[in-house]
């Protein structure tokens, strides 16, 4: 990670017309597991800003991203909610039906894998923003959950291809409140951000991509599975603060 003065991350919930609700990401341990490269999972955002000219980016040193729904599937807007700056998308982004997860069942299953690809094992990318969005087609409203923590630096364990070490989940209150939003899966279309300090990010693109848990997120000590992205044997567990 390049030297950087971490500032914090005020994100900006002011929108122009109906402003979707909002609810929080948490995260988990995760276990690193091989074969979850590009084309491999569901990949929702991948993003690149090495501070040098791109037609792919903004070259700003600020790594940002996000894929939205816009009307279609089949072409998302890369534009990003809750404060990303966005502009750094790359080739793969998409959006995802909930009922073409395997695995899931309920909306509050769903998990966040961001994976760090920052040229060697060892080397880290500090991430400021994250979200998942659920927007439903039948009522064409949209629930946003956020990552409300403070910066979290985040080690590359291996690149693209290896990854499920920095898991995000809903917790139970949250689980259910996407479940309600989105009782019909074939109903809700997932999109998402995420953004990293200025700086930090100096190799490969980074990757968020989208999975089911198995059980009801997030209590005390629980084992997760993340199930239809070839990660089996995922442990997570969270102690109350």
């Amino acid at each position: 990670m390049k030297a950087m003065k971490l500032k914090s991350a005020a994100a900006a919930l002011i929108f122009a017309g109906a402003a979707p609700a909002y609810a929080n990401l948490i995260q988990v341990p995760g276990a690193q597991v091989s074969g979850t490269g590009l084309g491999a999972v569901s990949t929702l955002v991948t993003i690149q800003d090495n501070d040098l000219p791109s037609k792919n980016g903004k070259s700003n040193g600020i790594e940002s991203g996000c894929v939205s729904y816009a009307g279609s599937l089949a072409s998302p807007s890369f534009e990003c909610q809750a404060g990303l700056e966005g502009g750094d998308n790359q080739a793969i982004n998409h959006l995802y039906l909930a009922s073409s997860i395997a695995g899931l069942t309920s909306a509050g299953n769903l998990a966040l894998v961001v994976n760090i690809s920052e040229g060697k094992p060892g080397d880290t990318a500090v991430l400021t923003n994250l979200y998942l969005s659920l927007y439903r087609l039948d009522t064409q409203t949209q629930m946003n959950f956020l990552y409300a923590g403070g910066p979290l630096e985040l080690g590359d364990k291996g690149g693209v291809g290896q990854s499920g070490d920095n898991l995000f989940v809903l917790d139970q209150a949250q689980a259910m409140a996407a479940a309600l939003f989105c009782p019909v899966l074939s109903q809700c279309v997932i999109g998402g951000g995420m953004q990293f300090a200025q700086g930090t990010t100096s190799a490969t693109p980074e990757t968020m991509y989208i999975g089911a848990v198995t059980g009801t997120p997030v209590p005390e000590p629980l084992s997760l599975a993340l199930l239809g992205l070839g990660l089996a044997g995922i442990g997570a567990a969270r102690r109350r603060r």
